[in-house]
């Protein structure tokens, strides 16, 4: 029987220490291994969450928007109607007036809220007194009411809205000031013409504010006439 084989102490440190390099090395590979899997479910939990907070931002904008546009297509649906009623209503009262042309309207007065109710002889009578009291008192009214829906148009409106609505409201109440100052047929007349082309100019604002903007719109090309293909190849 052949005796064992002992290798030298010096090789058997080198064979010793070789195993351990080869332990650590395995050892070092699975560590680098799993740190990149935790890296790599890490890195996709926080783009998932990423993802789902700017969808759920988009959501919210897409909501907010929405919530913008009925409130604001309510109020100045309100507002335009309100103003269109009112601005022929004064046109059919300045029908009362006359054209003359005098330094003083109504002597002694300056409203026609504090006139006799019997008229002033040689300006109006009763009866006239009565339909513009009337009107004047029903447009004052009303002008408040519309002055409400001014300040909601300043809250949820665009620049222009709030512009255009507040010269809308403006030049109401000068048609309105005519007619309580009896001021001549011309006068009053031309004043609900301003208020007719500030209801256009407030109509052309809420238009704007109101179309969907052209990144909302369909980038699909038009079809093409035959005649306009270009020509085949060949």
């Amino acid at each position: 029987m052949c005796p064992a084989v002992v290798p030298p102490a010096g090789l058997r440190g080198s064979i010793a220490t070789k195993s351990h390099d080869d332990a650590m090395d395995d050892m070092t590979v699975q560590l680098l291994v799993a740190s990149v899997g935790v890296f790599g479910a890490l890195a996709g939990a926080l783009l998932s969450q990423l993802l789902a907070g700017k969808a759920e931002r988009q959501r919210r904008l897409a909501e907010d928007r929405s919530r913008w546009l009925t409130d604001s297509l309510r109020v100045n649906t309100r507002f335009l109607a309100g103003s269109l009623r009112l601005e022929r209503d004064l046109w059919s009262a300045a029908a009362q007036l006359d054209h003359d042309d005098r330094p003083v309207r109504m002597p002694a007065h300056s409203t026609i809220l504090l006139t006799p109710e019997q008229g002033i002889p040689g300006v109006f009578d009763a009866v006239t007194r009565s339909i513009l009291v009337e009107a004047v008192e029903d447009a004052f009214e009303r002008l408040d009411a519309l002055e409400e829906m001014v300040a909601e148009i300043a809250l949820v409106g665009t620049v222009e809205e709030v512009r255009s609505a507040q010269g809308l409201h403006e030049a109401l109440w000068d048609a309105a000031g005519g007619l309580e100052s009896y001021q001549a047929f011309d006068v009053v007349t031309d004043a609900v013409l301003r208020a007719k082309a500030a209801r256009d100019a407030f109509t052309t604002a809420s238009r704007v504010a109101l179309r969907p903007s052209d990144k909302s719109r369909s980038n699909d090309r038009p079809p093409r006439r035959l005649d306009d293909a270009p020509p085949a190849s060949g």
